[in-house]
């Protein structure tokens, strides 16, 4: 029997109208920056953003060297450019049914949390679950930036699943993403695609966040 369900955040309850690598790629290009990168960049980048994403820097560190590997030197203009990117960061727009599809779902006796991957503090993660109107009826939040580890290695899973007191046969994971879905799975875990990628694979499938609500495992 499942006791508890977990989801990712970020495409599930809320999404930013363009993707933050977007829009900052269209930021530096629009200032007259290099938008060119060696695959030496592109690495030293996914470097950063793994270690902002486990807590070991800050997301304020990663986008300094966003800037400086696309030749934006003077610090005032990194300091312009970083500005409007966390601002961006920050506005994010909820999903439609997200808030009553947790408030059922919590009426029906779940637990309910999030596990989920950010390069940014815990405060604005809950501020965007805030604006999806679902903050309120979340348990637990396990967030990669203050476990540790992101959603792709299993020590955020037993975080929460820890945190929940359940084991993982009684949790199911709700995400988008194929390499976190199945590593909810490997971990023992129910799984279900929702607004999904794909290639993802899942135990179950629905379209929509009113859709789990006609999930087998999620009747209560």
């Amino acid at each position: 029997m499942i006791k508890g369900i977990f989801f990712d955040a970020g495409g599930i309850f809320y999404k930013r109208e363009e993707p933050s690598r977007s829009f900052a790629a269209r930021l530096v290009k629009e200032q007259g920056y290099t938008t060119e990168l060696t695959t030496e960049d592109e690495a030293r980048l996914r470097t950063f953003k793994e270690q902002a994403s486990n807590g070991w820097i800050s997301a304020q560190d990663y986008w300094d060297e966003y800037l400086k590997i696309h030749a934006v030197g003077d610090p005032a203009k990194q300091a312009e450019l970083a500005s409007k990117i966390l601002t961006h960061v920050n506005t994010v727009v909820g999903l439609p049914g997200a808030h009553e599809t947790v408030k059922i779902l919590k009426e029906r006796g779940f637990i309910l949390g999030v596990i989920t991957s950010t390069m940014y503090p815990l405060e604005w993660k809950m501020s965007w679950l805030a604006t999806a109107g679902v903050v309120d009826y979340i348990d637990i939040i396990a967030c990669s930036s203050a476990v540790g580890w992101d959603k792709y290695h299993p020590t955020i899973y037993w975080a929460a699943l820890n945190k929940a007191n359940v084991n993982p046969w009684q949790a199911a994971y709700v995400a988008n993403g194929a390499k976190e879905l199945a590593e909810a799975h490997q971990l023992g875990m129910a799984t279900v695609a929702v607004l999904y990628d794909s290639d993802a694979k899942a135990d179950y499938y629905v379209q929509s966040l009113p859709d789990l609500l006609t999930v087998p495992i999620f009747q209560g």
